[in-house]
């Protein structure tokens, strides 16, 4: 299982460095790879910062409907992990939405 986290840790980190569809696709893949791994904080926080990136770079590709989608569910699993970092993530982009 620490080798599906690393491996998703990597996907996330290199997917902020790409162009906007090469980044959704290394975020998907992220989440893909996370959901092989049983809930915890760790894989949840994580889960939550690929889809709120995830949710960044759909705003910017025009996606709407589906970058509300990936950030409620960023914004659930940065609840369920309770790591503050990604929980301020989460909070900062919802008032990016509605603001």
């Amino acid at each position: 299982m620490q080798r599906l986290l690393d491996q998703a840790a990597l996907l996330i980190r290199d997917a902020r460095e790409q162009p906007p569809e090469q980044a959704g696709r290394g975020f998907q893949e992220a989440v893909a790879l996370l959901e092989a791994v049983p809930p915890g904080r760790e894989r949840d926080g994580m889960m939550a910062l690929a889809y709120l990136r995830l949710s960044q770079v759909q705003r910017k590709e025009g996606k709407t409907k589906e970058a509300e989608r990936s950030y409620m569910l960023g914004y659930s699993y940065a609840r369920t992990s309770r790591e503050e970092r990604v929980r301020r993530l989460a909070e900062r982009l919802g008032e990016e939405l509605t603001g």
